[in-house]
């Protein structure tokens, strides 16, 4: 099934096998921001912790007057981060693009199923979107990496030079940002260290 060859051009149900390895990336995608969040928000906690032990050894330094405001503020970010963690329900989501990829793939293995398009789309209806960064990330594994040569419908699908850069540039700075955010209390615990 995951190796497509040529003589599968045509096949109306390709599309089925294409979207359920995008929600497969999506539900990878999703999983990782959890845990992603999980260790930012381990890692706020512990700079607050830190700042409250040392906060007596901090009086004499220039940040001295301000321990009270930044021990509020702190305080007052993890409050916030958690908040918004437990808000944006990643957990919630990768589950149910999991969800969404097994159907997917039980409907396209079924070959009793009367109507695939019309099972097809009342499956899209009930779960949330893949992004186009995990349709290219699916199209960029299988046939870069895996040398697979994916049809839909129309035609074999096309990933070409500007489609790559332009993913590299996406994950690249999408793994930036993923970076700097769970290494921000490092940061600032060096600038409290430099400081003192």
């Amino acid at each position: 099934m995951n190796n497509v060859k040529q003589s599968d051009h045509g096949n109306p149900y390709e599309n089925i096998w294409l979207t359920s390895k995008a929600r497969m990336q999506s539900h990878a995608r999703f999983s990782l921001y959890d845990l992603l969040s999980y260790i930012a928000l381990t890692s706020y906690s512990v700079l607050l912790l830190a700042f409250s032990i040392f906060e007596s050894h901090l009086s004499n330094t220039q940040i001295g007057p301000y321990t009270s405001e930044i021990s509020i503020a702190l305080s007052v970010s993890v409050l916030c981060a958690s908040l918004v963690i437990w808000g944006l329900k990643f957990d919630k989501t990768a589950n149910k693009h999991r969800q969404c990829y097994i159907e997917l793939q039980k409907l396209y293995q079924d070959e009793q199923a009367c109507n695939k398009n019309l099972e097809y789309y009342k499956i899209l209806d009930e779960y949330p979107n893949h992004s186009t960064f995990d349709y290219d990330k699916m199209l960029y594994t299988s046939i870069w990496c895996q040398g697979k040569v994916l049809i839909n419908q129309q035609a074999v699908i096309k990933f070409g030079w500007k489609q790559f850069w332009l993913f590299w540039g996406n994950r690249i700075l999408r793994l930036a940002i993923g970076t700097l955010i769970v290494l921000i209390p490092l940061l600032i615990m060096a600038v409290f260290y430099a400081a003192s």
